[in-house]
């Protein structure tokens, strides 16, 4: 299997859509674990695995963007 510059440049372009995609989705885990926290007083369970969740979401961001774009990038430019 040889390895297409098209495919490259499509997961170069995905991690980078992967990155912008998590930084989004852990701002929001975060600020709805802190409106939680601040409601009842109390860490709630989003609070306390919220390390286990960014590196889920870490994970499925930074490398299936760059798997999806380079199968799209690889197959749009032969």
């Amino acid at each position: 299997m040889s390895v297409s510059i098209a495919g490259l440049i499509g997961a170069a372009i995905g991690l980078y859509v992967g990155w912008i995609d998590y930084k989004i989705v852990v701002g929001v885990l975060r600020a709805a674990a802190e409106r939680q926290k601040q409601q009842s007083g109390r860490e709630s369970l989003l609070g306390r695995y919220m390390g286990q969740l960014q590196i889920l979401v870490m994970a499925f961001s930074l490398v299936g963007f760059p798997v999806v774009g380079y199968l799209a990038g690889s197959s749009l430019a032969g």
